[in-house]
């Protein structure tokens, strides 16, 4: 990720997050509503890597490979 880019994350207020197969996701921390830690291993609503499922306000969902406790530091850090 260049400088340039990291700057414009910074300035829009989005959160980078990843995807079980690696891809980045941005998500507005505005939008998150909910979020599911993998409480086991084979848990149905998750892949395989997932750790974390987040809810936004427009009733997506994301699955990251983040923890939920990790999440929240991200949000924390981006207030």
């Amino acid at each position: 990720m260049t400088n340039a880019f990291q700057g414009l994350l910074v300035a829009s207020g989005l959160i980078v997050f990843h995807a079980p197969d690696g891809h980045e996701i941005y998500v507005n921390p505005a939008e998150i509503t909910v979020l599911h830690q993998r409480l086991a291993p084979g848990e149905s609503r998750f892949t395989e890597k997932a750790s974390c499922l987040i809810n936004t306000s427009d009733g997506k969902f994301v699955t990251v490979i983040e923890t939920c406790f990790k999440v929240l530091d991200s949000i924390k850090g981006a207030q």
